[in-house]
């Protein structure tokens, strides 16, 4: 059993201690047997905001109308099992785009499922820095969770005592490379990669060998099924008319 995770990189930066953090962490989650690990950048990529009107196009064609790299983003989100978000601190929470985007994830997906909310059961953990020691870096940290609990997935930490609700990084300047200066908080990523690795194959395992019983939303593929099977349908009915 192959299990995908998924890094993303919510540093708006092409170079930034965000992606040397969230590095030490997929390869921390690469270690684990039977992991395939992919790393996706903010950077150079255009978010915008929800703009809560699209609620008929979207039930119809399940997708966004804004036209950004959010659909990119959205598929490879779907397929990951486990997912480590990594973001700097703006603020008191991570930047605009990575708030747009978990916006959206929420809206467009109960779309894109026709009203079906999934239950992902993603392994997701948390990763952020910023250049002060107390620099708002719990409360970056709680909105990943909040996102986390939204989408229905599962909170994943590092091991206690160094990890309480993710990685807190302290990159003492702004200039790439000065998070090497924080190595409890590169050592703290890795052991979170390795346990969002580990209990995504928990997850999947576990869901699998149940698959005969849990209800269809716990498994993608049905639900996507029942997508399509519900737009052939809708499909025939026009046509009729």
């Amino acid at each position: 059993m192959t299990i995908n995770i998924l890094g993303i990189n919510g540093s708006p930066r092409s170079k930034s201690n965000t992606a040397i953090i969230l590095d030490r962490a997929l390869q921390g989650a690469a270690s684990v047997s039977g992991v395939c690990v992919e790393t996706y950048n903010f950077c150079d990529k255009d978010f915008c905001g929800c703009k809560a009107t699209c609620m008929a196009y979207c039930l119809k064609n399940g997708k966004c109308t804004i036209k950004d790299d959010f659909n990119q983003f959205m598929e490879l989100y779907l397929k990951a099992d486990g997912v480590l978000w990594a973001a700097p601190v703006y603020h008191a929470g991570p930047p605009g785009q990575v708030k747009c985007v978990m916006d959206r994830l929420g809206n467009v997906l109960f779309s894109y499922f026709r009203r079906e909310s999934p239950r992902l059961n993603k392994a997701c953990g948390a990763i952020v820095q910023g250049s002060s020691r107390w620099g708002g870096q719990e409360l970056a940290l709680q909105s990943f969770i909040n996102h986390f609990v939204l989408m229905k997935c599962v909170p994943v930490t590092g091991d206690m005592p160094k990890s309480y609700f993710g990685v807190a990084g302290y990159a003492p300047t702004w200039k790439p490379g000065s998070i090497c200066e924080d190595q409890l908080a590169l050592m703290t990523a890795e052991n979170t990669g390795i346990r969002v690795a580990e209990m995504a194959k928990i997850l999947k395992d576990g869901t699998e060998q149940q698959r005969e019983e849990l209800p269809d939303v716990y498994f993608l593929d049905k639900i996507l099924e029942k997508r399509r099977n519900r737009e052939e349908t809708i499909d025939m009915e026009w046509e009729k008319k």
